[in-house]
Formats: structure tokens, sequence, C-alpha cells
């Protein structure tokens, strides 16, 4: 029997929760069809924006949903997943559950839903619909993290099971750092320290910017992402005087390429989930500095991995200079552990299996 999953979400532009998405789609087995509906924006735009999606486009759904809540939007899903037949819906995250469970009122139908991280939950108006929406269902309730899930439980909100995102461990590997550096025109001469994600206030890139003032002045930033707080991270930046020291490279179409170039990866996050850049940074060999928030603890190295307070410069940069001394010691044994606890093979073996059990 073909099983067909559709995997919701509530954009498609990149992010952890997407890409995560897209190699669902990207390793899914033959025996099963995958299709994303991205409740916002059209398919246009969205791949002109993200090029990766290209490849996909066949499989890419999108329902233009205006802001707030809207009624067309459900009646748009349902008809599309009784179009493509769909065995198996997977949501992703608050927005995505509600109009799921709108959508599928009546059918009968296997239902995944994969909570990122619980720091929304801290709002109570949302953690109300979150219980409101699980309660008395027979959701497949997924957190992506071990830390994730007890977080969750702490709001009285039990996860089905755990299961940890996965990369894939076979095209992020440690490569050479120089031929990198050339590609992205970064220093070859300098300590480059590397932050990757969207410019927004819970990465915690600032708390980055004021950490360059107590590094010697050859350490560099080299920033992959963009967002609404980079003019604001710009200004901050002059205003510290380390402009200079800082490279904004926007969105990098080659992450792989990115990793290879830095020295160390640092995640200074006020909130996460599990972060695939954390697993990512790894798999490259790179030791991590990141601040012990969400599910970052699970899967940083116990070797190489360094984990701080957020908003803390002095602590962070105490750190950087500790796992920089020995971060070429824990190259391999970095990208051999994400290999052994999150390959993107594993994950989607896991999910499908669960998708089959009903």
């Amino acid at each position: 029997m073909k099983h067909v999953t559709l995997q919701i979400v509530q954009h498609l532009c990149p992010g952890g929760i997407e890409r995560l998405v897209l190699n669902l789609l990207r390793f899914s087995s033959p025996s099963h069809d995958v299709y994303v509906v991205s409740l916002e924006g059209e398919k246009h735009s969205a791949i002109a924006a993200w090029p990766e999606l290209q490849p996909f486009a066949s499989r890419l759904f999108f329902l233009d949903k205006p802001k707030g809540r809207d009624l067309n939007t459900v009646i748009s899903l349902r008809q599309l997943i009784k179009q493509l037949k769909v065995t198996t819906v997977h949501s992703h995250h608050l927005g995505p559950l509600l109009y799921t469970r709108l959508a599928t009122i009546g059918l009968s139908l296997n239902h995944i839903q994969t909570e990122h991280d619980s720091w929304h939950l801290h709002d109570t108006k949302q953690r109300f619909i979150t219980r409101w929406l699980l309660k008395g269902t027979n959701i497949h309730l997924i957190a992506d993290a071990p830390r994730v899930a007890e977080q969750l439980n702490q709001y009285g909100i039990t996860t089905s099971q755990v299961i940890v995102n996965g990369i894939d461990t076979e095209h992020f590997t440690p490569g050479n750092q120089l031929l990198a550096r050339q590609v992205l025109q970064l220093p070859a001469n300098q300590i480059i320290i590397g932050c990757a994600g969207r410019l927004v206030p819970e990465k915690g890139i600032d708390t980055m910017l004021e950490t360059l003032t107590f590094l010697p002045d050859n350490h560099r930033l080299a920033i992959a992402g963009s967002g609404p707080e980079q003019s604001s991270l710009i200004k901050k930046a002059e205003q510290l005087g380390v402009s200079h020291r800082v490279h904004w490279l926007g969105h990098c179409a080659n992450m792989r390429n990115y990793y290879r170039a830095i020295d160390i990866f640092c995640m200074p996050s006020r909130q996460e989930g599990l972060p695939l850049a954390l697993l990512e940074a790894q798999a490259c060999g790179k030791s991590v500095v990141a601040t012990a928030v969400g599910g970052i603890p699970d899967l940083l190295c116990p070797h190489s991995g360094l984990l701080i307070n957020p908003d803390e410069p002095q602590e962070l940069a105490r750190a950087l200079t500790k796992g920089l001394g020995a971060a070429e010691t824990y190259r391999e044994s970095n990208a051999q552990y994400i290999r052994n606890q999150a390959d993107v093979r594993i994950m989607t073996a896991t999910y499908e299996a669960l998708a089959h059990s009903n």
C-alpha cells in the first residue's frame, strides 16, 4: 500500500523546521509519497527567495493564507488532503496544528504533530490552545529532543516519543578550510567564529557582537543568515567599534562551505528547540560553544562542546577561547558523534514507521 504524507508548515522560507521538512521529503522511501503544504505564501516568490525548493516544486503547495484566522485556508487544506488521498498528516508547530485539526474533522487519518521547542508555551493563550487541540485525540505528539519532551511535560503536555532531528551526514562532512574561505571571500589568516540563523532577538547575535570586544582583534565573526534585526545589529556593531571584524554573509546557499570555513561555531541563543545548525556544524568537524537552552545540551558533543548561560558576553569570550584552543583536536570526533546520533536517514525511517503504524 502506498502511504501519502502531507507535511504542513506555516511558511516555506529558510529555517530549521523548513529544512527538516525538505529532508523528510528528500529522503522518503519509494513506498512513501511526501508532499509539503505551506499555509502562507505562494510558490513562485517562495522558490525565488529560496532556490533550494526548486527540485521539489511539483510536491509543494501554498495556500496564501492572509493574516489572522482564515476559514478559506481550512477549506483549501481539506480539499488538498482529499485530492492527494493523504493517509498521514504531519503538522509542525501551533499554527499548522490548528489548521490541520480543523481541516481533518470527520476524516480518518493518521496525525503526527512535532513540537520543535517549548518556549512558545510560556504564553498562557498559546499553552491553552495547544492543550485544547491535543486533548482527547489520537495524535502522535513528537518532541525533537529529550529536553524538549521534558519541558513540554512541565506544561502538562505528554509526548508519544522523541525523534531526534537528523541531517545528511554524508553531505555535511569536514573539508578544506582555505578553499571554503576563498569561495566565501573570508580572510585566510584570521580566526573566524561562526553564527548562523535568522537574525531575530531569540538567537542572541547581539551578545556575540559584545563578545567580540573581549577577544583579540584577529578574531572575526562570520554571520550566515538574514532577518528583521539585521539593521539594528549592524548599528550595534558600529557602536561597539567591531564593524570591521564582522562579515555579514546573508543567506548561504552552501552551508557546508560555511561550516568548513570557520574555526568554531557559536550559538548564543536565548531560546531554541534543537537547531539543525548545531548538528551541521559538528558534522563538519567544528566544536561548538552554545547556551544551555532548549534541546542544545542533548546533541552537543560531550567531549568538545561548551555550554554557557545566555546574555553573558564575557563568559562567552572565555568559552570561545577555551574551545578554540582544542578545536582541531576534536575535528573527527565531532563529526563521528553526529553520524552516530543524528543522521537524517534514521529520522526519516522512524517517522515513516510511525506513519505506517495505523
